[in-house]
């Protein structure tokens, strides 16, 4: 998990949580007090120069400034032939095979009450109905029951977007990319201001799930 030291009203630590939560990194915040001399924990990191902030901890990785730090999330956040599209919450994993990505993946989001209604192997209906190939790709229609029912309740016609859509893929680099719709997003076109605490909360559940692969990613390595 990254660790971000920073202070609230500083404007280079706003430009690196800006980054981190418009590109869905999941992170520790860390307050630093406003004098330098009292920032002993920040300063006693490795590769720390002085008592300025913004600090990424990132495992044994340590990057001190804003622009250093922004240079160094956007190599996190390369997502290859995937990309990163603004209208998904997504996380890309190393070292695991797609196997151990597509179970990591379904225990995530069980953990936090979806089940799995429709599972979409792209590859194998591609070749099996154009004769083409494509890389390792399927569809998870994700279902959290409770909040499905409040957002059906406020929006009879939302089933148009129902089920949350869960995508695990291969990349070329052999990593795996795991993404999920953002529910914010796709709830934008409808003009329900009721809908909005639910897709919230939604948002925050499938948050946590693309962060807890994080574990699975370290696991395998």
């Amino acid at each position: 998990m990254l660790e971000l030291h920073h202070r609230e009203n500083c404007p280079y630590c706003a430009r690196v949580r800006r980054y981190l939560e418009d590109h869905h990194l999941s992170y520790v915040s860390v307050p630093v007090p406003k004098l330098g001399s009292e920032r002993h924990p920040t300063t006693s990191l490795a590769n720390t120069t002085s008592s300025e902030v913004p600090v990424l901890v990132d495992g044994e990785t340590v990057v001190q400034g804003s622009d250093a730090i922004l240079e160094y999330l956007r190599g996190k956040v390369e997502e290859g032939s995937f990309g990163d599209p603004n209208y998904g919450l997504s996380r890309k994993l190393a070292n695991v095979t797609f196997e151990v990505a597509m179970e990591a993946t379904r225990q995530a989001l069980a953990a936090e009450g979806f089940g799995v209604l429709t599972e979409i192997d792209v590859q194998a209906t591609l070749r099996k109905k154009l004769d083409v190939e494509f890389p390792r790709y399927v569809i998870l229609g994700a279902c959290n029951p409770q909040l499905a029912h409040q957002a059906l309740t406020a929006e009879k016609g939302l089933g148009l977007l129902l089920p949350c859509n869960v995508v695990v893929a291969e990349d070329p680099d052999g990593a795996m990319v795991v993404s999920a719709i953002d529910p914010v997003a796709m709830f934008s076109v409808v003009e329900n201001p009721a809908l909005r605490p639910v897709a919230k909360d939604v948002q925050a559940k499938l948050k946590r799930a693309l962060a807890a692969l994080q574990s699975t990613e370290a696991g395998a390595a």
